[in-house]
C-alpha cells in the first residue's frame, strides 16, 4: 500500500490541496477564518463576541461533527465519494451567502451578520465531516516513512493557493469595493468547490481493511471513550494542546486589533490569508522536516515557540507600519504549519489501525473542547470592559510559555514514532 507507486495518487491529491487552499470551502483562501470573514463582519460593525464567533465556529464545525463522521464513515474502505458529498454540501453555504450580499449589500447589518455565521457553521460542520475520512485516505497513499515530510509539503501545496489567492482578493476588493467583493469572493468559492470534488473523484483510492463498525453511535462513542482511558500518550497530547490554545486565539483577534487599534487597511485584508500561507509554504519545504527527524513533540514545542516571536511582533512592536504586520502574517503561516504537521503525525502515530478515522475524531474533538469556547469568552470580556487587547494578548503570551513547558516536560512521542526510529537506526 505505502510504496512508491502510490505517490502517483499524492500527486492527485496534491491538485486537488492547491485548489482547495486557493479557494475551498472554509478552509480556501477566500473564506479562510482568520481573513475575509472577519474583514466582512468589521465592516458590518460586528461586536468583539461575535469576531470571536468566527474561530469558535471555525473549531467547532472541525471538530464535534467528526465523530458522526467517523462513525459513519467507519466501515467504509473507499473513503472519497463521502468526502466529496460532504464538500459538495458545504459550498451551498458559500452560495447562498454571496447572492445574499448581491442583493442586500449589508443594508440591515445585524441580520448580516447573524445570517453569515449560521451559514459559516453550516459549512465549518460539513468540511468538519470531511477530516476523518481525509486521514484515511492520506495515509493510504503517503509511505509512513516519509509521512512528516510529505504532509508538510502536501500542507504547503494547500496554503500555496492561499498566497496565490491573496493577489485576487486584493484586485476583486479594488474593483467592486465593499460589501459587494465579499460576494464575488463567495460565489467564486462556491464554482471552485465543485472543481476541487471533480478532482477529489478522480483519485485512485486503495481498498481499505474491512473495519467492523459499531453496533450504534452509541457503543462507537463507548469505543470512543475507551481510547482516551487507555492511550496516556495520546491523552497528555489532548490535554497539552488545551494550553496550545492561546495561539488560536491570537489568530481570532490580531487583524480586527491591527484594523480597529493599529489603522491597518481591511482591504488589504486578503494579505493576511496570503502572507499565512506563504509562512506554511516555507515551513511545509523546512521546518517539518523536524517531525521525521525528532518527532511530533518537537515539532509542536517549535510552532509555540515560533508562535511568542508573531504575537511579540503583532502585539508589542509600536509601528504602525505595513511591513510589521506583513511579517507577522508570514510567522503566523510557520507556526500553523508546525502545528498542522506536530498535530497530524501525533494523532496518526498514536493510532494503532491502518483506519485512521476513529483516532482523528477522538483527537480533534477532544483538543477543541477547549479551544472552541475560549475566543467566545474573551470576546465578551472585552466587550464588556472587562479585558482590553492588552489583557487578551498577555492571557495568549502565559498560555504559549505554559504550553513550551508542558511539551518540554510531559508530552511524548508516539510509540510507534520511536519503533520506527529505532527500526531505521538498526538498519
Amino acid at each position: 500500500m505505502n510504496n512508491h507507486k502510490s505517490l502517483k495518487e499524492y500527486y492527485k491529491y496534491d491538485v486537488f490541496a492547491f485548489f482547495n487552499g486557493f479557494g475551498g470551502p472554509t478552509w480556501g483562501a477566500l473564506t479562510y477564518f482568520l481573513a475575509i470573514p472577519v474583514a466582512y463582519l468589521t465592516f458590518l460593525n460586528a461586536s468583539k463576541m461575535q469576531i470571536g464567533l468566527i474561530t469558535a465556529i471555525f473549531w467547532a464545525g472541525f471538530s464535534i461533527p467528526q465523530v458522526w463522521a467517523a462513525y459513519a464513515s467507519e466501515t467504509k474502505t473507499i473513503k472519497k465519494t463521502f468526502m466529496a458529498k460532504v464538500m459538495l454540501l458545504a459550498g451551498i453555504a458559500w452560495l447562498v451567502l454571496g447572492l445574499y450580499i448581491m442583493f442586500v449589500r449589508g443594508a440591515d447589518e445585524s441580520l448580516s451578520i447573524w445570517l453569515f455565521l449560521l451559514l459559516f457553521a453550516w459549512s465549518c460542520t460539513l468540511t468538519g465531516m470531511f477530516m476523518p475520512a481525509n486521514f484515511s485516505l492520506l495515509f493510504k497513499i503517503i509511505p509512513t516513512e516519509r509521512l512528516g515530510q510529505l504532509l508538510g509539503i502536501l500542507f504547503a501545496i494547500q496554503f500555496g493557493g492561499l498566497v496565490v489567492a491573496g493577489p485576487v482578493i486584493t484586485m476583486i476588493g479594488g474593483i467592486y469595493g465593499e460589501p459587494v467583493n465579499y460576494a464575488v469572493l463567495f460565489l467564486l468559492t462556491s464554482v471552485i468547490t465543485i472543481f476541487i470534488s471533480i478532482i477529489l473523484m478522480s483519485i485512485k483510492e486503495p481498498e481499505g481493511e474491512p473495519a467492523e463498525g459499531s453496533t450504534s453511535f452509541g457503543a462507537y462513542l463507548g469505543k470512543c471513550i475507551e481510547i482516551i482511558k487507555t492511550d496516556r500518550t495520546l491523552t497528555k497530547f489532548i490535554i497539552g494542546k488545551w494550553l496550545m490554545s492561546g495561539h488560536y486565539v491570537m489568530l481570532a483577534f490580531l487583524l480586527v486589533y491591527r484594523i480597529s487599534e493599529r489603522g491597518f487597511d481591511p482591504m488589504k485584508s486578503g494579505w493576511f490569508t496570503s502572507l499565512h500561507g506563504l509562512g506554511l509554504f516555507i515551513g511545509g519545504f523546512t521546518i517539518t522536516k523536524i517531525a521525521d527527524k525528532y518527532g511530533p513533540r518537537h515539532m509542536l514545542l517549535t510552532s509555540h515557540i515560533i508562535a511568542v516571536i508573531y504575537t511579540c511582533i503583532a502585539w508589542l512592536v509600536p509601528s504602525s507600519a505595513t511591513w510589521v504586520i506583513f511579517v507577522a502574517f508570514v510567522i503566523t503561516g510557520l507556526t500553523q504549519i508546525s502545528d498542522n504537521v506536530g498535530y497530524t503525525n501525533m494523532c496518526l502515530l498514536c493510532c494503532p489501525t491502518l483506519d485512521k478515522s476513529t483516532y482523528v475524531a477522538v483527537t480533534n474533538v477532544g483538543v477543541n473542547i477547549f479551544t472552541v469556547p475560549l475566543p467566545i469568552i474573551l470576546g465578551l470580556l472585552m466587550d464588556k470592559g472587562i479585558l482590553n487587547y492588552t489583557g487578551t494578548f498577555t492571557i495568549v503570551l502565559i498560555m504559549m510559555a505554559a504550553a513550551i513547558i508542558y511539551i518540554l516536560t510531559v508530552m511524548e512521542n508516539p510509540k510507534a514514532y520511536i519503533e520506527m526510529k529505532a527500526a531505521s537506526q538498526e538498519k
